[in-house]
């Protein structure tokens, strides 16, 4: 049976580790005025200069915060509070970055990759830095190949969703965990 999409969708948060409550709290951080946008469930790292900024691809990238849930600034055209899914590339100095930024947060997230198979979880990836929609401002990231060294995400486990199970073809879904969570335990500073 095939997958329902092959298409990414980024770091969908599902629920915690261990029996706590996912009460759906978000961190607010700030992003600095005309900076890159960062679309919903896109990787956000917190950059040198302390703000938000997009992730990126590549192994072992350090200082991860979580998944973008929304941003809420004033608007620099028409100076009312804002409201957005996303955080645009604009010139309001006030934005705040709405985070899914528990280090014991769990994400599901697309792969195409076609080789995975069960014996994989507990292993390693890095993020693909798929573009997202300029539609609807949803990430396209997917989960990369599996690597030996340090990366950015752990694999857990297959999704729970029968519909997205599917390893022999592209686009099945795992859960996974961000591996170099800034809050986390074990992490070097910027």
């Amino acid at each position: 049976m095939a997958n329902q999409s092959t298409t990414g969708f980024g770091l969908r948060p599902i629920r915690k580790v261990g029996q706590t409550d996912n009460t759906g709290g978000l961190g607010e951080w700030p992003k600095a005025a005309s900076t890159t946008q960062i679309f919903h469930q896109d990787l956000v790292l917190l950059a040198s200069t302390g703000y938000a900024t997009v992730g990126t691809a590549g192994i072992a990238i350090v200082n991860q915060l979580g998944s973008l849930n929304g941003s809420f600034y004033t608007d620099p055209t028409t100076s009312k509070p804002t409201w957005s899914q996303f955080a645009p590339n604009n010139a309001a100095t006030d934005m705040k970055c709405l985070i899914d930024d528990d280090p014991q947060q769990m994400f599901e997230m697309r792969t195409t990759i076609t080789t995975f198979t069960q014996a994989d979880a507990g292993g390693t990836c890095p993020i693909v830095a798929t573009a997202g929609s300029s539609t609807t401002k949803l990430s396209g990231y997917t989960i990369g190949a599996v690597v030996t060294a340090i990366n950015q995400l752990k694999l857990i486990g297959i999704s729970r969703d029968v519909q997205n199970q599917d390893v022999s073809v592209s686009g099945s879904v795992w859960r996974v965990m961000l591996c170099s969570h800034i809050l986390g335990n074990n992490v070097a500073g910027i």
